[in-house]
């Protein structure tokens, strides 16, 4: 989920004066958690080290601001993916600026820290594997329909 409407000052501002930070999501890196322009995320900074499963706003070194999930932790950065994407990405620890602490949907309250949510994560986490081949899958299929439809032509 990037959110390039606001610039860097607004939200390290933010942040940095209120110790906390809110924004309609945009984009669809994070679906089916978050859907462009319905849920509201709440970030706070950091306070440790961050662990497998939190999600992270960072900056992107074009200066870019995302908010992913974190896969893996090692020595000097985090291995961090959307859930709706399908590549890694390697994330210096120094980058990340905020966690996600909650987030509201249709006027209710969820935190990190709900049940339904670290099941959910969890869950989404474990079945990228067979969510990975299906979308490989569902490519190959539809190149393999339009190079038929091609040749009927």
């Amino acid at each position: 989920m990037r959110n390039c409407d606001f610039s860097s000052e607004v939200i390290e501002s933010e942040l940095a004066t209120h110790g906390v930070y809110a924004s309609v999501t945009k984009g669809t890196s994070m679906y089916p958690l978050f859907k462009t322009n319905r849920d509201v995320i709440i970030v706070k900074p950091l306070v440790s080290e961050l662990k497998k499963y939190d999600v992270a706003l960072y900056r992107s070194i074009l200066g870019a601001y995302t908010l992913h999930r974190v896969i893996a932790v090692r020595d000097n950065e985090y291995v961090i993916r959307g859930d709706n994407t399908y590549k890694k990405e390697y994330v210096a620890k120094d980058r990340v600026i905020a966690v996600l602490t909650e987030f509201n949907r249709d006027g209710k309250k969820h935190t990190v820290n709900d049940f339904s949510y670290r099941l959910y994560s969890r869950i989404w986490n474990f079945i990228y594997p067979i969510r990975f081949l299906f979308v490989k899958a569902k490519a190959i299929i539809a190149r393999i329909f339009k190079r038929g439809s091609q040749g009927n032509k």
